[in-house]
């Protein structure tokens, strides 16, 4: 299991944790961005965690380490849920707090160049995660479990 880190030495020149230290809790990154700058470092997650007694934090699962990548206040979580949730392939209606799992193939947003898809689980609130972008690069073999080919 990998940890939680900022910033390290060997990852310090990276480009998306180079964005992530200039943002603000009130999020200066769209969605979209942050997936680019996922696609950048090979990340395999992006992960809306709850913050229990602080701010949200959005969190790239890089290589097993957790890279925090923005701090998020309530209406900066709200703003980036809703974004994540109407880039997804046939999103309707967008209800804070309802669980779904959908799909980003670019239907609706341009995926990064080397990205397949994403699979994009809306989790309800009261857990620890209240979003898990799972990302499948070009290349990459599915097994099948969530449903695709």
């Amino acid at each position: 299991m990998g940890s939680l880190i900022k910033l390290n030495a060997e990852a310090a020149d990276s480009p998306f944790l180079v964005a992530s230290t200039k943002m603000r809790p009130s999020m200066t990154a769209t969605f979209a961005e942050l997936l680019t700058s996922a696609a950048t470092l090979h990340a395999n997650e992006i992960q809306l965690r709850a913050g229990d007694e602080g701010p949200d934090q959005v969190v790239a699962m890089v290589r097993g380490d957790s890279v925090l990548v923005a701090e998020l206040d309530a209406a900066a979580t709200a703003d980036f849920l809703a974004q994540a949730f109407s880039a997804c392939d046939g999103a309707d209606d967008y209800r804070a707090g309802a669980g779904r799992m959908m799909r980003l193939t670019g239907e609706r947003l341009a995926l990064p160049k080397g990205i397949a898809q994403v699979l994009m689980q809306f989790l309800p609130p009261g857990g620890a995660r209240q979003l898990v972008a799972r990302i499948s690069y070009d290349g990459d073999v599915c097994c099948g479990s969530c449903g695709g080919a």
